[in-house]
Protein backbone atom coordinates (compact mmCIF):
# COMPACT_ATOMS: atom_id res chain seq x y z
CA UNK A 1 0.00 0.00 0.00
CA UNK A 2 2.89 2.32 0.72
CA UNK A 3 4.17 1.96 -2.84
CA UNK A 4 0.66 2.53 -4.19
CA UNK A 5 0.42 5.74 -2.20
CA UNK A 6 3.82 6.89 -3.44
CA UNK A 7 2.94 6.13 -7.05
CA UNK A 8 -0.47 7.74 -6.82
CA UNK A 9 -0.39 10.76 -4.56
CA UNK A 10 -4.06 11.60 -4.05
CA UNK A 11 -3.38 15.32 -3.68
CA UNK A 12 -1.55 15.66 -7.01
CA UNK A 13 -1.86 12.44 -9.00
CA UNK A 14 0.31 12.07 -12.07
CA UNK A 15 -1.84 10.58 -14.86
CA UNK A 16 1.16 8.53 -15.99
CA UNK A 17 1.11 6.62 -12.70
CA UNK A 18 -2.50 6.49 -11.53
CA UNK A 19 -3.27 3.17 -13.21
CA UNK A 20 -0.18 1.57 -11.70
CA UNK A 21 -1.09 3.03 -8.30
CA UNK A 22 -4.63 1.67 -8.66
CA UNK A 23 -3.32 -1.79 -9.56
CA UNK A 24 -1.04 -1.82 -6.52
CA UNK A 25 -3.87 -0.59 -4.33
CA UNK A 26 -6.11 -3.45 -5.46
CA UNK A 27 -3.35 -5.98 -4.72
CA UNK A 28 -2.81 -4.48 -1.26
CA UNK A 29 -6.50 -4.88 -0.50
CA UNK A 30 -6.64 -8.43 -1.81
CA UNK A 31 -3.71 -9.37 0.44
CA UNK A 32 -5.80 -8.36 3.43
CA UNK A 33 -7.67 -11.64 3.12
CA UNK A 34 -4.85 -12.92 5.33
CA UNK A 35 -7.30 -12.08 8.11
CA UNK A 36 -9.20 -15.21 7.09
CA UNK A 37 -6.19 -17.38 7.91
CA UNK A 38 -6.05 -16.11 11.47
CA UNK A 39 -9.76 -15.74 12.19
CA UNK A 40 -11.09 -18.79 10.36
CA UNK A 41 -8.06 -21.03 9.90
CA UNK A 42 -8.54 -21.07 6.14
CA UNK A 43 -8.30 -18.90 3.06
CA UNK A 44 -9.78 -18.92 -0.38
CA UNK A 45 -7.76 -20.95 -2.85
CA UNK A 46 -9.95 -19.97 -5.75
CA UNK A 47 -8.73 -18.07 -8.80
CA UNK A 48 -11.79 -15.89 -8.34
CA UNK A 49 -10.99 -13.21 -5.76
CA UNK A 50 -14.70 -12.69 -5.12
CA UNK A 51 -14.73 -16.08 -3.35
CA UNK A 52 -12.67 -14.51 -0.56
CA UNK A 53 -15.61 -12.20 0.15
CA UNK A 54 -17.61 -15.18 1.41
CA UNK A 55 -14.92 -15.98 3.95
CA UNK A 56 -14.43 -12.38 5.02
CA UNK A 57 -18.16 -12.06 5.74
CA UNK A 58 -17.82 -14.88 8.29
CA UNK A 59 -15.42 -12.88 10.46
CA UNK A 60 -17.12 -11.07 13.33
CA UNK A 61 -16.89 -8.20 13.93
CA UNK A 62 -16.26 -6.24 10.75
CA UNK A 63 -16.31 -8.99 8.16
CA UNK A 64 -19.33 -7.73 6.27
CA UNK A 65 -17.77 -4.30 5.80
CA UNK A 66 -14.44 -5.86 4.81
CA UNK A 67 -16.16 -8.06 2.23
CA UNK A 68 -17.88 -5.01 0.75
CA UNK A 69 -14.58 -3.12 0.56
CA UNK A 70 -12.97 -6.12 -1.16
CA UNK A 71 -15.85 -6.32 -3.64
CA UNK A 72 -15.38 -2.65 -4.54
CA UNK A 73 -11.65 -3.13 -5.07
CA UNK A 74 -12.01 -6.29 -7.12
CA UNK A 75 -14.60 -4.64 -9.34
CA UNK A 76 -11.81 -2.28 -10.46
CA UNK A 77 -9.06 -4.90 -10.74
CA UNK A 78 -9.15 -5.61 -14.47
CA UNK A 79 -9.45 -1.97 -15.42
CA UNK A 80 -6.57 -1.02 -13.15
CA UNK A 81 -4.31 -3.90 -14.16
CA UNK A 82 -5.00 -3.96 -17.87
CA UNK A 83 -5.40 -0.24 -18.48
CA UNK A 84 -8.89 -0.22 -19.93
CA UNK A 85 -9.34 3.31 -18.60
CA UNK A 86 -7.33 6.10 -17.07
CA UNK A 87 -7.81 6.17 -13.33
CA UNK A 88 -9.05 9.53 -12.13
CA UNK A 89 -7.85 11.18 -8.95
CA UNK A 90 -11.31 10.70 -7.46
CA UNK A 91 -11.41 7.00 -8.29
CA UNK A 92 -7.89 6.46 -6.97
CA UNK A 93 -8.90 8.13 -3.71
CA UNK A 94 -11.87 5.73 -3.39
CA UNK A 95 -9.66 2.72 -4.09
CA UNK A 96 -7.14 3.88 -1.49
CA UNK A 97 -9.94 4.25 1.07
CA UNK A 98 -11.20 0.70 0.45
CA UNK A 99 -7.70 -0.79 0.63
CA UNK A 100 -6.85 1.11 3.80
CA UNK A 101 -10.05 -0.19 5.39
CA UNK A 102 -9.12 -3.77 4.48
CA UNK A 103 -5.57 -3.38 5.72
CA UNK A 104 -6.74 -1.92 9.04
CA UNK A 105 -9.25 -4.76 9.36
CA UNK A 106 -6.58 -7.39 8.66
CA UNK A 107 -4.11 -5.75 11.05
CA UNK A 108 -6.74 -5.79 13.77
CA UNK A 109 -7.45 -9.47 13.22
CA UNK A 110 -3.78 -10.43 12.96
CA UNK A 111 -2.81 -8.64 16.16
CA UNK A 112 -5.57 -10.10 18.35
Amino acid sequence: MEVAELAGDESAPDPDFTSAAAALTVLAGIAADAACCKALGKRSRSDNHHDAEVLLRQIDPGGREAALALRKLISQKDDAHYGFYDVTASNLKKLHRQARHLIAFANDILTR
